[in-house]
């Protein structure tokens, strides 16, 4: 009932959707219920049993992590049959596996109105003390009750082990039954497998930014014998604490540990914009012009490349020179330049003529070309989603100081009516009508 590549399968999607979930090899094993050997009335193994798991010690495993350089965390996924298997593992060679996942385990004992031979014994408890641990276990809410005595049975006699290092968790899982149990449970599994492969796992405590990072680094690889990854799920994080605390000395450790020079040009542009948002404006412009080296010197640019670059070129105005636009213009304008292609999905980076406009207005400086910017956006704007792109209102508003700027009041009243229309109590819309005596200024 277990298939591998549809586990495999499920990993990419939950690495693709950004799930705190690691690199993982799915190893299918294919053995029916002679070759696991496991005799249901004492949950002991035969001799074909016990070869199965000497195959597993001395040669499925070492041959992986020789060929694929895995480190030394396992995972044992077993359904029904097989689920019992693995805890004949848990409590006779402890040491072969770190996590256990039991989906609709089979009740083992001579009789299933008996407690089952399911024992953790001093030894058991000694050595999970020593080790992190984590154990999964699911029974579908259709199956038979059985299956659900057993795994509170399992429950509360691993209530005895310590639970700073061992991790149990039991699902009753909404509309299972025996046959859909893996479809249903594979998520909520691999999130408690990783639960510590996680950067809030000791975020939120006294310590700064870098060295809650550190730390938790620590935790991960003595736990899962790997390091964090170095992308953005687990930087951004970090940063935006280091930012909320005005830490920058944490951040620019954060930066140089991340941005390696085998960063991701997107990472690199990310962090420029932590640095500048920190305002570490020299920083910043070092990995912009960096994320803008490793883009053009590249060939075949996808979309986000694209993206990426003209995104960089629109930063290092709006943040690097956000007061000087005779500095900042030529950036701009590339970067306008690169927002006008359109990716293979047809879509575009609008939001670019908004903060064009923007940060003329705001500067005071080529006015015009911003009002035209902003009229542009807006026309933009007529096909796409309101929640995801700047609003109507701001828009309006930008371009009624624009307007207002290059004294053209009929212009710049029309569109303080239109934020009024949209949003009655706008109170910056409001002010500027009451403010500004546009009659008089019109004289």
């Amino acid at each position: 009932m277990v298939d591998g590549p549809y586990i495999a399968s499920q990993l990419r999607y939950f690495k693709t959707a950004n799930y705190f979930i690691p690199n993982t090899i799915v190893v299918t094993i294919l053995a029916d219920m002679d070759r696991i050997g496991l005799i249901y009335e004492t949950g002991l193994l035969t001799n074909t049993g016990k070869n199965l798991t000497s195959c597993l010690r001395n040669e499925i495993i070492p041959n992986v992590k020789e060929k694929y350089h895995t480190s030394f965390f396992k995972t044992y996924l077993g359904h029904s049959y097989s689920a019992s298997y693995a805890n004949y593992l848990f409590q006779n060679e402890p040491d072969i596996f770190n996590g256990y996942i039991l989906l609709a385990a089979e009740k083992t004992g001579a009789n299933y109105s008996e407690p089952s031979p399911f024992v953790i014994d001093k030894k058991l408890v000694g050595f999970y003390y020593h080790r992190n641990t984590f154990y999964y276990a699911a029974v579908g809410e259709h199956d038979l009750q059985r299956r659900h005595t057993y795994v509170r049975e399992v429950e509360k006699k691993v209530s005895a082990l310590d639970s700073n290092h061992f991790f149990f968790k039991y699902d009753s899982i909404p509309g299972g039954d025996h046959a859909n149990i893996l479809t249903l449970a594979i998520q909520p599994a691999l999130e408690h497998i990783y639960l510590r492969y996680n950067p809030s796992m000791t975020a939120g405590g006294a310590k700064d930014a870098w060295t809650n990072f550190t730390e938790n680094q620590k935790y991960i690889e003595k736990t899962y014998g790997i390091l964090a990854e170095k992308g953005n799920r687990w930087y951004g994080p970090y940063a935006q604490m280091a930012l909320r605390d005005k830490d920058t000395t944490a951040l620019l450790e954060i930066a140089e540990y991340f941005g390696s020079e085998k960063a991701r040009a997107s990472d690199i542009r990310n962090l420029g914009d932590h640095l500048a948002s920190a305002g570490l404006k020299g920083k910043a412009m070092e990995y912009y012009q960096r994320t803008i080296k490793s883009i053009e010197t590249s060939t075949g640019k996808a979309d986000w490349q694209i993206f990426a670059l003209g995104d960089c070129y629109l930063n290092i105005a709006t943040k690097i020179f956000e007061k000087e636009p005779e500095e900042g213009w030529a950036y701009l304008l590339k970067g306008l330049q690169l927002a006008e292609i359109k990716g293979e999905s047809g879509a575009q980076n609008i939001d670019a003529y908004f903060h064009a406009g923007k940060y003329a207005i705001d500067n005071n400086y080529k006015i015009k070309d911003g009002i035209d910017f902003l009229l542009h956006y807006a026309s933009l704007r007529t096909e796409t989603i309101d929640e995801i792109h700047w609003s109507y209102e701001r828009t309006y508003l930008i371009l009624a100081k624009g307007y207002y700027a290059l004294k053209d009041f009929e212009n710049a009243k029309l569109y303080l009516k239109k934020v009024l229309v949209i949003n009655a109590d706008n109170k910056e819309a409001k002010e500027m009508l009451g403010k500004y005596d546009f009659k008089a200024a019109a004289r």
